[in-house]
């Protein structure tokens, strides 16, 4: 049912695509666990679109040059591993930039991303996935103390970390090595203070590696508002992505970059309808509708 759904939508994509008043387009993917599903994507992006690097971004940003039209530029959330395994040898091939956002706090370590150390800790006690999605959602919503001290009750999670010498290997390969936090906290349930610390211990490590993008950020989970936006831009955040799923409009605003949420799984005719901004259309009207 969804492969037809989106056989059938994707008629459509190449339409919304060329008429599209969008400059820029910004995918957001996670993690490459099919390198083959990822290489059939990028050959669709390299063949329809200009895949552009966060040098030229921040040149747009600034004024100094405008983009191309059918701009694209290729994220990568977390610094999962497989980033490293499946997706480079893919940009390599294709001689295409990237930026992957890194917590600098799991670096050269073996310690699980938080969420899986909870969905892992509800698997051994035999409740669901699902049970186990809805406290991670629940955790994202409450200060961060509370999120902080329930994950100190429960049994940590081994997990194969990005290490210096990867990161340096994926950096000297047009992978822009950027910011997404110490920890990976809402920030938006943070404090002033915290915000600060994590923004801090984030520089310190990006100094000592050395990466240069510290400066360039993208949220965890997509949370911001205003406070956040302020106080990230203080401790020198020049460029910050949202995780919005939507497209970017002419006039854009560097610190509130949207980006288009999508995965490696994603069969062609889908993965198409994403990148057109389609499937974002149609979210919205549904949302519309439904209010």
């Amino acid at each position: 049912m969804r492969s037809k759904l989106y056989n059938f939508l994707n008629h459509f994509s190449s339409i919304y695509l060329e008429r599209s008043s969008s400059p820029l387009r910004v995918l957001a993917y996670h993690t490459v666990p099919d390198r083959g599903k990822f290489e059939t994507q990028i050959r669709y992006l390299k063949s329809e679109f200009k895949i552009i690097d966060i040098n030229t971004l921040q040149l747009a940003a600034q004024g100094k040059t405008e983009l191309s039209k059918k701009s694209l530029l290729i994220t990568f959330d977390d610094g999962d591993f497989s980033v490293y395994e499946n997706g480079l040898p893919v940009l390599k091939k294709y001689e295409l930039p990237a930026i992957l956002f890194v917590i600098s706090g799991l670096i050269d370590t073996y310690e699980g991303f938080w969420w899986k150390q909870i969905e892992k800790y509800y698997e051994n006690e035999g409740e669901t996935y699902t049970r186990a999605r809805q406290k991670v959602n629940l955790l994202k919503q409450v200060p961060e103390i509370e999120r902080q001290k329930y994950l100190s009750k429960i049994p940590t999670l081994d997990c194969r970390q990005l290490n210096t010498k990867e990161l340096e290997e994926l950096s000297v390969n047009k992978v822009a090595i950027a910011n997404h936090t110490h920890t990976h906290p809402m920030l938006n349930n943070c404090s002033d203070e915290e915000i600060e610390e994590e923004l801090n211990q984030v520089q310190k490590r990006f100094e000592k590696l050395p990466f240069a993008y510290f400066n360039v950020f993208a949220y965890p989970n997509g949370n911001w508002d205003h406070r956040t936006e302020k106080l990230i831009q203080n401790k020198g955040i020049s460029v910050a992505f949202l995780f919005n799923h939507e497209l970017n409009k002419k006039s854009l605003n560097p610190l509130r970059i949207s980006r288009i949420a999508v995965n490696t799984n994603d069969d062609l005719p889908e993965f198409k309808v994403k990148v057109s901004g389609l499937h974002s259309r149609i979210l919205s009207l549904k949302k519309s509708l439904s209010t």
